[in-house]
């Protein structure tokens, strides 16, 4: 469990520098373009993120599914397979952006996305062969050079998209053009990462076929393309409905906050391997190592999530305006209700699906999951007419998932599902945190001192009388960090 937190730790470090890259961008650009501007810029990018998904076929977790399957010397084939695969499949998707970006202005109602999407074009080609380093670095124990990766392409990243705004007055076009070099940084810097693990191995030919690992993935894109519709529609229908300005507040809004979205997907990347590995044991004892290891994460990440989840409700607004300034104050609203759905996305469900073979089942999930989502928005639109009403119906039927997936994974275990919560830590941290919040909020607000000071002085106040709290009822915290410190001390 140990060596498991310390490269968690160290994917939750690249995590973080991501996270850093998008709120930086972000508080950057959102000053730096009126708002007309930056709600392109930020469809340009929810584009690329929809369509990316249709073009990966669930190919970046066959790395974590069948590397611990085999021997280094046919994991040197297997990865060469998969990248020649994502080369191809980025070159596609870069062609279509190129060709079709009028047909995608036209569908998104923005003229103004057609010039931008086709300097944009060749980020696919880079960035799809960088697809599935994570898994790869987390199979091998060498999550280290991951954090390194990300840092270092967040970084480039950063300064090319940012500088030439900030420092030349540039332009959509300019921020996009940055965008795309720093892709091609990350791109040669990932294939030499992927590579690093098995760089001594003699290549061995991998007894995976191509048939074997597309066997594996187009399940999985049945239910990424369903995903897709489920990630998307919201956005679809306020960025096609409402306009750019409406747009603009929600993708600030839809913001993840720091650490929530950072622990699920670094502690899924680590967990990956680690299921599908014990998954293939195929041993009573083995299914339950999986079962106490899915709850000793679940514990963890409740300790972690919820107080940092309940401060930003309270504060939702308040937040926004120190990110984006005081013009984005409605994104609060958005903000505030995407973060209800941290309370049930504890952990990462596909790779502990996937792993006990519900793969049928995850794409049932997402299939209906997508059809009634549509429907319900689309109904939306034409009677309320409301973004915000948009925004919670995504957020129930998130909600709705999660919970028929748990039931599923409880099922497996021959548990109930509540026996997956800890609901007495989960009550013994939210009632403190609502009781400490309400009146300092109120407070705060009566004495009428800026933003800044204001979100500072309630963390301050609530970190200290929380730690009191839980030093009070003995909540362990420091067997989440004591890994670390032991890593730290050596």
């Amino acid at each position: 469990m140990s060596n498991n937190t310390q490269q968690t730790l160290w994917v939750l470090i690249g995590s973080f520098s991501s996270f850093v890259f998008v709120i930086a961008s972000s508080m950057l650009l959102s000053r730096y373009f009126n708002k007309d501007d930056y709600g392109t810029y930020k469809q340009v990018l929810y584009i690329y993120s929809t369509i990316l998904v249709v073009f990966t076929l669930g190919l970046p977790k066959a790395y974590s599914y069948f590397l611990p399957r085999v021997k280094r010397s046919e994991a040197k084939d297997l990865i060469s397979k998969l990248n020649y695969i994502l080369l191809l499949l980025g070159a596609i998707m870069s062609a279509l952006l190129f060709f079709g970006a009028e047909t995608i202005g036209q569908a998104m109602n923005n003229e103004n996305l057609i010039e931008p999407l086709k300097y944009f074009s060749l980020v696919p080609f880079f960035m799809l062969p960088t697809m599935g380093l994570e898994g790869i670095l987390a199979t091998y124990n060498q999550t280290k050079f991951l954090a390194f990766y990300d840092i270092s392409t967040k970084l480039v990243m950063l300064l090319c998209v940012a500088l030439p705004v900030v420092i030349f007055k540039g332009s959509i076009n300019s921020a996009i053009i940055g965008f795309t070099l720093a892709s091609f940084f990350s791109f040669v810097l990932a294939l030499l990462l992927k590579n690093r693990p098995v760089r001594n191995e003699i290549k061995e030919k991998t007894h995976i076929s191509y048939k074997e690992i597309f066997s594996y993935t187009i399940p999985l894109m049945g239910a990424t393309l369903w995903g897709i519709i489920i990630t998307s529609s919201d956005q679809f229908f306020i960025s096609r409905f409402f306009g750019n300005e409406v747009f603009a507040d929600f993708a600030n809004g839809s913001l993840e906050i720091p650490f929530v979205g950072m622990v699920i997907s670094a502690s899924s990347i680590v967990l990956a391997p680690i299921f599908s590995k014990k998954a293939f044991d195929n041993k009573e004892e083995s299914k339950q190592e999986i079962l106490e290891l899915f709850r000793s994460v679940f514990t963890k990440t409740v300790k972690i999530v919820y107080p940092i989840v309940i401060f930003c409700l309270f504060f939702s607004e308040i937040i926004m305006m120190v990110l984006y300034g005081e013009k984005y104050q409605s994104s609060g609203q958005y903000f505030q209700i995407k973060l209800v759905v941290n309370f049930f996305t504890l952990i990462a469900f596909g790779p502990l699906i996937l792993s006990i073979g519900g793969h049928r089942f995850y794409y049932k999930v997402h299939m209906y999951g997508a059809i009634i989502l549509v429907i319900l928005e689309t109904i939306s639109v034409y009677t309320i007419n409301s973004a915000i009403i948009i925004t919670i119906i995504s957020v129930i039927c998130q909600i709705g998932r999660i919970i028929i997936i748990l039931a599923y994974i409880a099922k497996y275990f021959k548990v109930r599902i509540l026996e997956l919560f800890p609901l007495k830590l989960i009550f013994s941290l939210l009632i403190p945190s609502i009781i400490i919040l309400f009146p300092l909020k109120y407070f705060l607000m009566e004495v009428e001192i800026n933003i800044i000071a204001t979100l500072a002085v309630s963390g301050i106040v609530y970190i200290i009388l929380f730690s009191l709290w839980v030093k009070f009822k003995k909540i362990d915290y420091y067997s989440i960090v004591k890994p670390i410190i032991n890593k730290i001390g050596k």
